[in-house]
Formats: C-alpha cells, sequence, structure tokens
C-alpha cells in the first residue's frame, strides 16, 4: 500500500508534484503518533526490582533530569523534536498554501525522523541496561520508533527515485525498457495466436507439441531478456551488502567476544579479591567485632562506586568447636555445619536474607573449599540454581601453629544483571552503531549501484536503439540511410564505460560509412573513411635486439628457428608487460615497446634490467648445453610522439612515429659501437633520480641527426649496486672528463684500469679512439661529439 502510494509522487523539474491529499494525511498521522507515543524509558535500578523505570516523552524529556544538559548527540536529538510540531504545521499550512512544495514537505519530513530516530537509538544505547530493559519498554514505543523507521526509509527510496527520475538518460531508458515490452507482448500474443491456429488446423499430436515448444521457447527467451535488463545492479546490491554484513558481522562477533572475556575477567577478579579481603580481615584482627565491623562499613562506602557493586559481603562461621585445618581437607574430612552468620554489610536488611543463605551446610562447605582448592576455578563465581545471584567464596581461617585453622567463610554475593551489565550495554551499542552502518550502508550502495550500473544500461539503451535502427534497415522494414543510424553518446563517467561508449560510436560511425553500399540482403561494398585521429602523446619507447640470432639461424631448422625466436621474445614480451609496458610491434628479433604513465622511464628501466637478468640465465643455459650463446642490446629513450594510424587505403597500422622513436632505434644499435648492454638518453636519465646507477657513456650524433645527443648506460638498479659497479663508474666518467679535454694521457689511465681490472668493453673502446686521436688530433672547437655512421 505504500509503495503504490509513494510511486504517485513525481517529479517536474525543480519542484515535485503535488501529492494526493490523503498522503498529508498520512504524514500528519506519523507526526502526531511520535509527538504523543514514548520514545524511550530510563534505565532500569537492578538492585531494586519492584522500582519501574520512567517512560521519556519527546517534548517531556528535556526536564525529566534524564538528560544531561550541554553539547553532547542526546541532548542536541532531544532538542530537535521541537522539529516534529514545526513539520506538522508546515504539512498542516500545505492545504491552503501552494508556496509549500511537496520538496519542502519531503525535507521537513526527512530531517526531523532522522533526528528522532537518532533519539531513539541514543536513548537505547544509554538507557538499555539489561535485558529487561526491552521487555518492560512500552509497545507504543515500540510502535513510534518502527512508524518512523518505515516511513523514514519509504522517504528515502522516494528520494531516489526522485533523483533518478531527474535523469534524461534515465527516463529514455525507461521509455526504451516500455517499447521493448510492448514488442516482446506483441511477439507473445502472435505467438499464442499462432499456437491457437496450429492447434485448430493440426490434428497431430507430435505437431502440436512443437508447436507449444516453438511458443514457450520464444516466450521463455523474452521473459530472460527482461530479467537480464536489472541482473547486474541487484547483482551488484548484492555482492556489497553481502560482504558489508560479513565483515560487520565479524566485528561485532569478534568485539564482543573478546570484550566479554575481559569483562569477565574483571568481574571475576573483583569478586575474588573481595571475598579474599573479607577473609583475610577476620584473620588479622583474631575476630574482633571492632575492626570487622569497621571494613565492611567501608566496603558499603565504596561499593556504590564500583563497576561491579556487590549485593552484600558476609561472613558465615561454625559454632562448633572443631579443629580442621584447611591444609588437610579432602572428601572424607567431615566438617561442621557452618551456622553463624556472624557479619553482613546488609545489615538494616537482614531480614530479608533467606535463611538457607545464612548457613552453609557440610557438603556445601566441602565443595566450596573444592573449589577454592583449584587455580583453575578458585577466581570463578558459583552459580546459585534457580537464582539471579552468583557467589564468589573464600574460607575464613585463623593462622595456628599446626596450619590454618578454618572457622568459616566469606560469601560476597552479586546479581548477575550487575556482573552482566558493562558486557549487555557494550553490546547494545555496538549492535546499534552497527544497525545504523548497515542501513547507511544499504542507502549509499543503492546509490552507488546506480552510480555504476546506470552507465552500463544508457550504454545499452543507446546501443538497442543503433541496434533496433540497422535491424529496421537490413530486414528492410526502414529505408536505407545513413542519417537515421544514430548512436547517441550520453555516458559522462570518465572511465572504461566511457572509453567503450567512444569505441562503440566510432564503430557506429564506421557501419554509417558503410550503409550507402547495404543492399536489402548483403553488403555490396563498404568505404571506410578516414581511420581514428592521430595524437601526440608523451610515451618511454624501448627497443630489444637479440646478438647473435642470425648466426643462430644459420645452423637450425626453420622450425626451430621460430620455436627459440618465440620463446626469446616471450620471455621479453612477460617482462615488459609485468612492469606496465606494452609492445607496440616485432620486427624479426627485434621489439619496439613503449611504456606511459608518470614513471614510464622508471618502469621501462627495470624492464630493461630484467630482460638483461632473463637473456643472461638463458646464455648460460646456452653454453651448458653446447649452443651458440645470444646476447641482447636495449635502447630507450622517452618524449613526444604522434599516435595514430598509419599506412595505405587498403592496410593501415596502428603505431607511433617520431624523433622519439627513431633515437631509441639508434640507441639500441649503438651497443654494437660500444659494447655495452642498455643505453638511455639524457631525457630518461634526467626521469631516473636514484632509482638507478647510470653512466654517461658518450656525447654523439646518431645517424641522419645534426644535433648531438648525451647518451648514459644503465649500469645497476640502486637497491643492487655493489663497489665494483661505483668504482666502475667513477673510473670510466673520470676518464671521460679527461677525454673530452683532450688529455689523453690522463684518460688513457683511467680507461686502462677499467679495462684491465673489469675488461670493461666501453673503456676498451675509448681507449682505441685516443690512440687514433693521438696520430689524427681532433680541431680546437672539438667538444667531444662522436658522430656515428651506422643504423
Amino acid at each position: 500500500m505504500m509503495k503504490n502510494v509513494f510511486e504517485k509522487i513525481k517529479m517536474n523539474g525543480r519542484k515535485i508534484a503535488a501529492s494526493p491529499v490523503t498522503l498529508r494525511a498520512l504524514y500528519l498521522v506519523v507526526l502526531l503518533e511520535l509527538m504523543l507515543f514514548p520514545f524511550s524509558m530510563t534505565g532500569m535500578d537492578l538492585f531494586n526490582p519492584e522500582q519501574t523505570s520512567r517512560l521519556l516523552f519527546p517534548f517531556t524529556v528535556l526536564f525529566s533530569g534524564a538528560v544531561t544538559k550541554g553539547f553532547n548527540f542526546f541532548y542536541i536529538c532531544c532538542l530537535s523534536f521541537f522539529l516534529l510540531p514545526i513539520t506538522f504545521i508546515v504539512i498542516a499550512l500545505s492545504f491552503f498554501r501552494k508556496e509549500i512544495t511537496e520538496l519542502i514537505i519531503y525535507l521537513c519530513l526527512l530531517v526531523s525522523l532522522t533526528f528522532y530516530l537518532a533519539a531513539s537509538v541514543c536513548g537505547i544505547i544509554l538507557f538499555a541496561n539489561t535485558a529487561r530493559w526491552f521487555s518492560s519498554l512500552s509497545p507504543l514505543a515500540y510502535a513510534a520508533f518502527f512508524s518512523a523507521l518505515i516511513f523514514h526509509a519509504c522517504l528515502i527510496a522516494v528520494g531516489i527515485v526522485s533523483i533518478k527520475a531527474q535523469n534524461e538518460s534515465y527516463v529514455e531508458y525507461k521509455k526504451l525498457l516500455k517499447e521493448e515490452e510492448k514488442k516482446e507482448a506483441v511477439i507473445r500474443k502472435k505467438a499464442a495466436e499462432k499456437l491457437k491456429k496450429r492447434k485448430k488446423t493440426e490434428a497431430d499430436a507430435d505437431e502440436n507439441f512443437t508447436a507449444v515448444k516453438t511458443a514457450l521457447s520464444e516466450w521463455v527467451h523474452s521473459v530472460r531478456t527482461v530479467k537480464i535488463k536489472t541482473h547486474i545492479k541487484i547483482k551488484i546490491t548484492v555482492v556489497i551488502l553481502l560482504t558489508i554484513l560479513i565483515i560487520l558481522s565479524t566485528f561485532i562477533y569478534t568485539d564482543l567476544k573478546n570484550y566479554k572475556a575481559l569483562v569477565s575477567q574483571t568481574a571475576d577478579n573483583t569478586g575474588k579479591n573481595l571475598a579474599e579481603q573479607v577473609a583475610a580481615i577476620y584473620d588479622f584482627s583474631d575476630g574482633l567485632h571492632t575492626k570487622i565491623s569497621a571494613f565492611l562499613e567501608g566496603i558499603n562506602k565504596t561499593n556504590a562506586s564500583s563497576p561491579f557493586p556487590c549485593q552484600r559481603a558476609d561472613i558465615i562461621t561454625t559454632s562448633a568447636k572443631s579443629n580442621v585445618f584447611l591444609e588437610a581437607i579432602d572428601y572424607a574430612t567431615e566438617l561442621p555445619e557452618f551456622d553463624v552468620f556472624s557479619y553482613t554489610t546488609a545489615a538494616g536488611e537482614i531480614h530479608k536474607i533467606h535463611q538457607e543463605e545464612k548457613r552453609i551446610l557440610p557438603s556445601e562447605a566441602i565443595q566450596y573449599i573444592v573449589h577454592f582448592q583449584d587455580i583453575n576455578t578458585r577466581s570463578k563465581p558459583i552459580y546459585k540454581e534457580g537464582k539471579d545471584t552468583c557467589i564468589y567464596v573464600y574460607p575464613v581461617t585463623f593462622s595456628r601453629k599446626d596450619g590454618q585453622k578454618l572457622v568459616g567463610f566469606s560469601v560476597v554475593t552479586y546479581l548477575k544483571e550487575i556482573l552482566n551489565r558493562p558486557y549487555f550495554q557494550a553490546k547494545v551499542f555496538i549492535l546499534s552503531i552497527s544497525v545504523i552502518f548497515f542501513y547507511a550502508s544499504i542507502i549509499i550502495t543503492l546509490f552507488l549501484a546506480d552510480f555504476i550500473v546506470n552507465p552500463v544500461l544508457f550504454l545499452c539503451g543507446n546501443i538497442r536503439r543503433t541496434a533496433n535502427s540497422l535491424s529496421d534497415m537490413l530486414a528492410g522494414n526502414a529505408k536505407i540511410e545513413s542519417g537515421k543510424l544514430i548512436f547517441e553518446e550520453t555516458v559522462n563517467t570518465n572511465d572504461e564505460i566511457k572509453n567503450l561508449s567512444v569505441e562503440i560510436n566510432n564503430i557506429v560511425s564506421l557501419v554509417r560509412g558503410m550503409l550507402p553500399y547495404v543492399s536489402f540482403h548483403t553488403v555490396q561494398n563498404a568505404e571506410k573513411k578516414a581511420g581514428r585521429l592521430s595524437t601526440t602523446r608523451e610515451l618511454c619507447f624501448l627497443f630489444t635486439d637479440i646478438r647473435g640470432f642470425t648466426s643462430l639461424c644459420e645452423k637450425v631448422q626453420p622450425k626451430e628457428v621460430i620455436r627459440l625466436l618465440n620463446h626469446y621474445l616471450d620471455i621479453e614480451t612477460k617482462i615488459i608487460f609485468d612492469n606496465g609496458g606494452d609492445v607496440d610491434k616485432y620486427v624479426g628479433d627485434e621489439i619496439m615497446a613503449f611504456f606511459s604513465g608518470a614513471k614510464k622511464e622508471i618502469n621501462a628501466c627495470k624492464a630493461a634490467m630484467e630482460i638483461r637478468k632473463a637473456m643472461y640465465r638463458e646464455k648460460q643455459l646456452a653454453l651448458e648445453k653446447g649452443a651458440d650463446a645470444i646476447a641482447v642490446g636495449i635502447g630507450i629513450n622517452s618524449g613526444s610522439v604522434v599516435f595514430g594510424s598509419v599506412g595505405s587505403e587498403t592496410r593501415k597500422d596502428f603505431t607511433s612515429i617520431g624523433d622519439t622513436v627513431n633515437l631509441a632505434a639508434r640507441l639500441e644499435s649503438a651497443n654494437k659501437e660500444y659494447g655495452s648492454k642498455s643505453i638511455i638518453s639524457r631525457a630518461v636519465y634526467e626521469k631516473l633520480g636514484k632509482d638507478f646507477v647510470c653512466r654517461e657513456l658518450d656525447y654523439i650524433t646518431v645517424k641522419g641527426k645534426t644535433k648531438p645527443v648525451r647518451i648514459y648506460e644503465v649500469l645497476q638498479a640502486k637497491e643492487a649496486v655493489t663497489d665494483k659497479i661505483l668504482d666502475l663508474k667513477r673510473k670510466f666518467e673520470t676518464g671521460l672528463s679527461y677525454y673530452r679535454k683532450m688529455e689523453w694521457d690522463s684518460a688513457e689511465k683511467y680507461f686502462s684500469e677499467n679495462a684491465e681490472k673489469y675488461n670493461d668493453a666501453p673503456s676498451k673502446v675509448f681507449l682505441k679512439r685516443i690512440a687514433r686521436y693521438r696520430l689524427s688530433p681532433p680541431s680546437k672547437e672539438w667538444k667531444g661529439v662522436f658522430v656515428m655512421t651506422g643504423k
């Protein structure tokens, strides 16, 4: 009924259309109920079960003394009760004043009900101190609370529907669903008519069965199509809520379990210690009445402020003259009856104590002694069957030469509700907060499900409209016109769904270009328009080339060549992908890969070092098998490139072009000149920071270029660097500085040390250059630039 009522509320621009008079009357009835009915009750006096708790009403709670004035949440919520009459007046005036729109009424109701529910929950948390509190609470309070809760949930549902109704894409999607339902209804109707016709004209049972089966299949297909439209939203909502519920339940269980153990331990320690202290004062005072009475009076004074106040503390002794020593007691020991109720903290109410609690029978005494002698049960309470109390017992003794003479017992009595009160209040608090959190989670999840699913649904709706138009054209139900095939790109999110929508729009654009060549049955011809526009992007390129692979190919069969090549390329490709890169193309044994993002240079160098390690392992394996060894050369450069489709009208490739790509390829080839493994440009070097140890290798001009560039070699990752690498770097760069100053002797010294000590190939290259420059010195304007003649 409520659902039908709230479905009458419709959004129209900024206003909500006027609701029926009956709906506003319902608002007034609910508000009147909340104002007149109690919302909570004060806590129960656990020591005095006969004393009744006071019900708390919305407009009298502030004057009842149950609310602490000040800046606290419960006081604020109680003040907000005055929103209820204000909302009541606003709704009442709305019958006569058109200026009070449904939006104003909606907001007033939502705010006032939210604060009312908050005050009710606060009342539960503050005052519910025992399970009896809930059974003693007035049914009117329950009626008011659940009325407010149900009404609040309905208001939230109306708000969600109203927000979606303001979305034009959602309205269009719902309209499309209705059109689809009409089409499906027509299909089902035709199937039913067809089945009916077959039943009249065909007498064969098998044919009738076939007709029924066909009609049912069509109907089931249409029903399944309708279900799929809402399945994804339901699934997301259920999964999120189940996840939250499982996490929340786990938290509640573990937290309450741990807290219960802590409270039980604290209560047991309190009760045991008090019983032990009462017994000890009897022994210490040697039974003197003055000292014992003063001690028990002190217990009465501090008992009220204790977190676990006891009901009373008693000392029960025996009138028999027996010499029973505590150390010698076992099950065979005959104990006297402890029949003297010597002392109690309940002196003024001793008449209320039952007679059986003022004496301890021998059978009970032996149980108490066994309970005390067991270290595992000594600190645990003894529960009285059929009673709401438990006791902590400790033997009262006199110290004698022969041992501890048993003269009685100290008995501390607690109400079970008192011991359970901290845990019960914690449980109420945690459960209340968890319910509020789960209720809020449901609301948020509904919004989140719409946020996630609506773009998908809108995209499906746009595709369905486009597909319907195309199907009608190809089926001959509509004239083939490219202008009628339109894909509305209405997804506003900036994510993969948006990208998918854009790509589908591109596909529809291509199909639209083919439509003029579509005949009734087949596509006669197609014309592909200008492909995807090229863009400029900042990318980091990594080129790899396998050294020695060509000579290896001459010694093995062609099938083995392909297997080996795919093996090596698979190793390199996996490493590139694992480091966030992508492969642009394979050219024989060469790979062209690119990296994007803020850490593209670092990721490219990580991939380069991992490729070097992997290929070194492959080299060692090949040498162990007696096969030809292979190596790899790597070049890395970063910069701006043109990214788009390149090729002819009949064959195109989506790739990157530009100086950045060309230089990366040249750097890979430059490894052959220097005998190095990984060469990077200065653009890459400046982005690495302290993640890698690199050395400046040279200042060169690559073939086809006139502008020189500085190149560097990646030696090792920072975390794996060794003293050898650092010494190699220092000596090489020192030699390089002397080399550029044309101080050949000094440069030769450092390069020679690297060559002899580390067999460094780049150092050997520079030693050869120095030898040539000694015979044919460069000009005075020479700045150390080396011109490469090969690719």
